[in-house]
């Protein structure tokens, strides 16, 4: 019987998971042709077909389901070995990941990370920066740094502080406009990946479709795009307010306040370094 290459099998999980192969190697951090080869090398050592191939992506076949079933089980026990010995970790030394998005690295996160390197310089920070939430059940991170109103299960943390929101134009746009309501402006949209979002509903409700001139998948993006004249954009206020060239527009969006959290696994939060670094993070970004 052949054995089983576990350094292959990764990549077969990891596109049974994403569904395509590029999704596979961007998760991977490989190229597609990467992939394939580890896929093909999988197949042919088990003689043994795991993929149908479609319009709607990689499925896998009936005949690999059983396997690859018992190997995520193999996998989802290793990861929660992984964590448990990482959250016995009570040296305040080692790499710490970390996981934020690019508005709130752009405009709140780095003097933190710079704050927390002076207190302990022997913890090596690793910062991943995406929109994207990650899974820390994997480890893909130690802490997320996340804006959210109910945090998922089973994530545990500490929330740091509200976020509200506005709305805002440039100056330039807002003196060349003779808008009367804020409804009727042009608009900035939110894309959608926000659409199950509070923002994004908020958006959906209140925002015609006839008003969008550019959408972005990023605050920070909105932000830029308004900066520049485009018109109307629905803002964090901590990264508006403190913009020379733009104006908050009265609008009603009080109901868009949100928690901004510092999320870690439970199996973590044992871990010296995972608890420092939630400490310094609320104690630095305390309202």
């Amino acid at each position: 019987m052949q054995q089983v290459n576990w350094d292959n099998l990764r990549y077969v999980l990891t596109v049974a998971n994403k569904g395509s192969i590029s999704g596979a190697a961007r998760e991977l951090g490989v190229n597609r042709s990467t992939v394939l080869r580890r896929i093909d090398a999988f197949q042919k050592s088990l003689d043994c077909r795991i993929f149908e191939r479609s319009g709607s992506g990689y499925t896998l076949t009936v005949e690999a389901e059983k396997m690859i079933a018992a190997a995520r089980e193999v996998e989802s026990t290793l990861y929660n070995m992984q964590r448990e010995i990482a959250g016995r970790e009570l040296r305040l030394d080692g790499e710490l990941s970390i996981t934020t998005t690019d508005t709130l690295i752009v405009h709140m996160m780095g003097p933190v990370f710079a704050s927390f390197h002076r207190a302990h310089p022997q913890i090596l920070i690793n910062v991943i920066v995406t929109d994207s939430v990650l899974d820390l059940n994997r480890r893909d991170a130690d802490v997320a740094i996340r804006p959210t109103n109910m945090p998922q299960a089973p994530l545990i943390g500490s929330k740091i502080r509200d976020m509200d929101f506005g709305v805002y134009a440039s100056r330039n746009y807002l003196q060349g406009s003779d808008v009367k309501r804020w409804r009727d402006h042009q608009w900035i949209g939110l894309d959608s990946s926000f659409l199950s979002t509070p923002p994004g509903k908020w958006f959906s409700t209140n925002v015609p479709n006839s008003r969008i001139c550019l959408k972005g998948d990023s605050f920070l993006t909105l932000k830029i795009a308004a900066e520049n004249d485009f018109g109307a954009a629905l803002l964090p206020r901590f990264i508006a307010d403190t913009s020379p060239s733009l104006q908050r527009i009265d609008a009603p969006t009080e109901e868009l306040t949100t928690g901004l959290w510092a999320l870690t696994h439970p199996d973590m939060i044992r871990s010296a370094r995972v608890h420092a670094f939630i400490d310094h993070v609320r104690t630095a970004l305390k309202n």
